[in-house]
């Protein structure tokens, strides 16, 4: 998992998920004030919150759940991306898929 160095990342309760025999994931953080390494989640999450979560209202963790997975729908299968030549991201991984 690569995140930035903020403060919810650093404390004992996040890091006991990539501690023990065998951890199931592996902490990578980015380097102090370099928003470029990370810019592909920065953007993402920029897109999420400003497209989609300030838009609606939002009661509790449940009804913020259906609003992420609504979210994940839409940007994965219906929303083209500009990197991806106007695609989505599933038309790119499908494409890929069968170029291989």
């Amino acid at each position: 998992m690569v995140t930035d160095n903020g403060p919810c990342f650093r404390g004992g309760t996040f890091a006991e998920a990539f501690t023990g025999d065998e951890p199931l994931l592996r902490h990578v953080r980015t380097r102090v004030r370099s928003p470029r390494t990370n810019g592909v989640v920065e953007r993402f999450f920029g897109t999420l919150k400003y497209e989609h979560l300030y838009r609606a209202i939002i009661g509790d963790g449940d009804a913020l759940a259906v609003e992420i997975n609504l979210f994940r729908h839409t940007y994965n299968t219906l929303r083209p991306h500009q990197t991806l030549d106007g695609r989505t991201p599933r038309q790119a991984y499908l494409t890929s898929r069968e170029s291989q």
